[in-house]
């Protein structure tokens, strides 16, 4: 094991890693998702993506774009960098 994100204090529904490898990503139960430093295992942004479980991550291959689900059948789109 390399590192443990235990302060994610919410069921992970969906995961995805940048293209780069630094970023971690976490789609939850509570509609949020949270960008985690892979390096230095700490927090680094927290959206909301409505009130129901984010079921669904996908990012492009610049890691610039991220694309999510949510369980209300809405698709988001967000700008990382």
């Amino acid at each position: 094991m390399l590192h443990e994100f235990t302060d994610n204090f919410s069921s992970v529904e969906s995961l995805a890693i940048s293209p780069d490898g630094k970023i971690l990503i976490c789609g939850n139960y509570d509609g949020t998702i949270k960008l985690w430093s892979l390096e230095q295992g700490k927090l680094l942004h927290t959206w909301r993506d409505g009130s129901s479980s984010v079921l669904g991550l996908a990012l492009s291959l610049d890691g610039k774009t991220l694309v999510s689900s949510n369980e209300d059948s809405i698709i988001h789109i967000w700008q990382i960098k």
